[in-house]
């Protein structure tokens, strides 16, 4: 992330409250409470989850290496309340760089008081800074029992329908 972002802290609150939370650049230090959130959102996707020793070692991984993507969490009380990965690409198709959201996690008790928007938010600001043409996201299968409050908040936030897509694990 950017000296900007690192910095940056972004209020978060419910409507009539106080400040309660807040975006920045995540650290070293947050990397089993990252990955904890990233696990949390794996059980409620019902994906597989790679070993927590595997998650954590990728986290100080993407910190480490800015330009291989962002990690942001939002915090309140000295607890992470929220976590966004991306991933930076080049692509002809863009043509150019752009961004893809890997994770998005807000806890539940967190979720409709614009944590994930803050986040999204914190995202653009450091795309815009990098160059970033666009950013995109993969939605949860259709199967997903809120599939479409997932759809509603990614439309909510800017984005468009792209398409289905489609993986294949290597060994």
């Amino acid at each position: 992330m950017s000296e900007a972002s690192r910095t940056a802290t972004d209020a978060l609150s419910p409507p009539g409250a106080a400040p309660t939370a807040s975006v920045r650049a995540a650290g070293a230090e947050d990397a089993a409470a990252v990955a904890s959130a990233i696990e949390a959102l794996l059980v409620e996707l019902g994906g597989e989850r790679p070993s927590t020793v595997e998650m954590e070692a990728a986290v100080r991984k993407l910190i480490g290496d800015p330009a291989a993507g962002g990690l942001l969490v939002a915090e309140a009380g000295g607890e992470i309340v929220g976590v966004l990965a991306a991933s930076w690409q080049y692509a002809v198709h863009v043509p150019g760089h752009y961004g893809t959201i890997q994770d998005l996690w807000v806890h539940p008790d967190w979720r409709s008081r614009s944590v994930g928007s803050e986040l999204i938010l914190a995202l653009v600001r450091e795309a815009e800074e990098r160059g970033v043409r666009r950013l995109e996201v993969g939605l949860p299968q259709q199967s997903f029992a809120r599939i479409g409050a997932t759809e509603n908040f990614y439309r909510e936030n800017g984005f468009t329908a792209l398409g289905p897509r489609m993986r294949r694990p290597l060994s």
